[in-house]
């Protein structure tokens, strides 16, 4: 599976209009389209979010640190919605997204993945190309996806938009 491909598989299903993207990408509402339950809790300062399925019959939920941005909310949902999307029909199914330096070195494949998934899901890499192109600046891109400027920085340097 490739993130890119299952992202953008997902957002013509699930979001997109007459095949007409629109901006920016829900993902709460993408979530609800395929039955996962999101939670905004009060977590751990070290927890960005979590999925969790205990079996097969029992429904998939996520958890948000309810301390974080609505932005950083976002891209954790999208992240999330990544590991269901790699994993869906696994039995059971976890993963807690911890804010280590191990978690965000990008060491762990599922993790990278997961990021891959939820910056293409949230930034289309064609979508950003162009805006680039047109001159659009990284703050400007920033608010037409609703992202935090730290997500659309990394996206403009993974793209070689940004050096």
């Amino acid at each position: 599976m490739i993130p890119r491909i299952e992202a953008r598989a997902l957002r013509m299903r699930e979001w997109n209009v007459d095949g007409k993207i629109r901006f920016p990408v829900d993902p709460f509402k993408i979530a609800e389209n395929l039955g996962i339950v999101v939670y905004e809790e009060d977590l751990d300062n070290n927890l960005a979010g979590f999925i969790i399925r205990e079996s097969a019959d029992a429904p998939v939920e996520v958890y948000l640190n309810s301390n974080d941005s609505a932005l950083r909310r976002r891209f954790t949902l999208a992240h999330e919605l990544g590991h269901y999307i790699q994993r869906g029909d696994d039995e059971a199914l976890g993963f807690v997204d911890k804010r280590s330096e191990l978690a965000m070195s990008g060491a762990d494949p599922q993790e990278r993945w997961a990021n891959a998934f939820a910056a293409e899901l949230l930034m289309p890499a064609a979508i950003v190309k162009k805006y680039w192109a047109e001159g659009e600046s990284a703050d400007a891109l920033a608010q037409k996806f609703q992202v935090s400027n730290a997500a659309i920085n990394v996206r403009l340097s993974s793209l070689g938009l940004l050096r």
